[in-house]
């Protein structure tokens, strides 16, 4: 049984926000990293404001801060190259949301993608405003489109989180945060 279904469009946007998102999810000590590097950087370089090399650290300090993504732009834009490159068009898939596991159909192909992600599989869940995202591993994902489910989206997300196992993560406020945690558990004792 289908539960839910969406088709996804990529284009170089898509492939940026992918990217972004594989970096907030996968790389938290690189940005803890960071930003511990570029506050040490700009504090020296603020006490040795007056020499050369004060400045330079100071400029150091504000490049890691504002270049969060640097090397999630560079891994998304070499991909957009290659597919230009290639002549190809930038994919289409169509994802079937079944009791256990996500079907993925290429499209206009429209044949199944290998074998079904199990929801067990799925190492981590995203989502940001216009998206969300299944991360089967560190290296790919699935990005749904939350248009794609119109007045479902809250459902779709229950269904999801109750099917892996796992939260989304998202950059939200707390309180929106508190929001969606009480409605996934009035849901959850509906189906009780």
């Amino acid at each position: 049984m289908i539960h839910y279904q969406a088709t996804m469009r990529h284009d170089e946007k898509t492939f940026q926000a992918l990217a972004h998102m594989q970096y907030d999810l996968f790389c938290k000590k690189n940005l803890i990293m960071r930003s511990l590097l570029s506050f040490a950087a700009m504090a020296a370089g603020i006490i040795n404001f007056s020499q050369w090399w004060g400045v330079l650290l100071i400029v150091y300090g504000s490049y890691l801060t504002t270049s969060k993504y640097a090397q999630a732009n560079h891994t998304a834009g070499k991909l957009v190259k290659g597919i230009k490159a290639a002549g190809l068009d930038f994919p289409v898939s169509r994802y079937l949301f079944r009791d256990n596991a996500m079907e993925i159909i290429t499209m206009p192909e429209n044949t199944a993608l290998g074998d079904p992600l199990m929801y067990s599989d799925v190492l981590k869940l995203g989502e940001d405003g216009d998206y969300f995202y299944l991360f089967r591993d560190q290296f790919g994902g699935y990005m749904i489109p939350k248009e794609e489910m119109g007045e479902e989206v809250d459902d779709f997300r229950f269904f999801v989180e109750q099917k892996v196992g796992k939260t989304f993560q998202t950059q939200i406020a707390p309180v929106f945060k508190l929001i969606r945690r009480i409605d996934s558990q009035k849901r959850k004792s509906r189906q009780q």
